[in-house]
């Protein structure tokens, strides 16, 4: 693989673990033609929220398994598959564009993915990106947390201003799962 340009966005793997098969992961999964398959809402405090996913997150990979050429069904069945956790590979939109602009494929392979909060190594998202892991020892189920306390003497925005997904005008061919449990 040839390597990055300095500019390249830092695809995330998302490791979405559940307290119990029966707790919901707590996100949508779209399927929409032209964008693929995709995060819709994400259940503030959910194990899908606490593993750092998005709405609008672009899915390229379900368990290290590329979804691509993949149905909706098949990629539900990948989610699935392990009735206690799933880990998405994924990245917002603008950096999907830039990606297929630059005709990068985004693989588990690419070298600068952020896991789970972690640092990226390549390019712009080499800083140190908020974590969603926080709370998770509280003691509770896993289906709530507090949020953490914002340090008003930093000029970093709040974190609901840390990224605010694109509102779509026209919306055709959508397809929308509520992700659950292992049980159909």
């Amino acid at each position: 693989m040839a390597p990055l340009p300095s500019g390249a966005p830092a695809p995330r793997v998302c490791l979405v673990k559940k307290d119990w098969p029966e707790q919901e992961y707590g996100y949508n999964l779209h399927a929409e033609r032209g964008k693929g398959q995709f995060i819709g809402n994400v259940d503030p405090g959910s194990p899908a929220d606490k593993a750092g996913l998005i709405a609008g997150d672009r899915i390229f990979a379900v368990n290290g398994a590329l979804i691509a050429n993949e149905s909706h069904k098949q990629v539900v069945g990948r989610i699935k598959e392990n009735p206690l956790q799933c880990e998405l590979l994924v990245i917002d939109e603008e950096g999907e564009r830039w990606y297929r602009e630059n005709k990068v494929d985004i693989t588990p392979e690419l070298p600068n993915i952020v896991r789970n909060g972690q640092q990226a190594h390549v390019g712009r998202s080499a800083s140190p990106q908020p974590s969603p892991m926080n709370g998770n020892s509280n003691g509770h189920n896993g289906t709530s947390s507090s949020p953490s306390p914002v340090d008003s003497s930093s000029t970093s925005p709040p974190p609901t201003q840390w990224y605010s997904p694109p509102v779509p005008t026209v919306t055709t061919a959508v397809t929308t799962t509520r992700i659950v449990s292992l049980s159909s």
